[in-house]
């Protein structure tokens, strides 16, 4: 594929996260495609295949009432395309969180092969409702 495909493809995963479309965010994936969280799964791997990326991204993501992706930058060299963001999540309770996140993406055959996502996972968890994902450690700053 060309870079400007490569491109559009990240773009068509931002905006199917953006639209909370699960099924339509694995779709861009090879059938062995990888989704990994590097501040959870530097060791394992990562999530392999369909099922399992729709079934992390609803662990994560199917409470919110919103999720925006603020793309601000996308870089693209032959199969590799960075994008710098920042996310905002909005909860049912009012309330929001954002989240400066990299991520790199690995192109196959028009499709994404490995997606790692590059954020700091106290930050995040800070700034979440105590309902969301209950049994995640929760830092102290005091």
């Amino acid at each position: 594929m060309s870079e400007a495909e490569n491109r559009a493809l990240a773009e068509a995963l931002f905006a199917a996260l953006e639209a909370m479309d699960w099924p339509a965010v694995a779709e861009l994936f090879t059938d062995d495609g990888v989704y990994q969280d590097m501040p959870f799964e530097t060791d394992s791997g990562g999530t392999v295949g369909h099922a399992g990326i729709i079934g992390k991204l609803e662990v994560g993501l199917s409470t919110l009432d919103r999720f925006e992706m603020g793309v601000s930058d996308i870089w693209v060299s032959g199969d590799n395309v960075v994008v710098e963001r920042v996310e905002v999540w909005y909860h049912s309770d009012g309330t929001v969180a954002s989240l400066p996140v990299l991520c790199r993406l690995q192109i196959r055959d028009g499709k994404i092969a490995h997606w790692r996502e590059y954020w700091d996972y106290n930050y995040l968890i800070a700034q979440q409702p105590d309902s969301w994902l209950p049994q995640s450690p929760r830092p102290r700053w005091d």
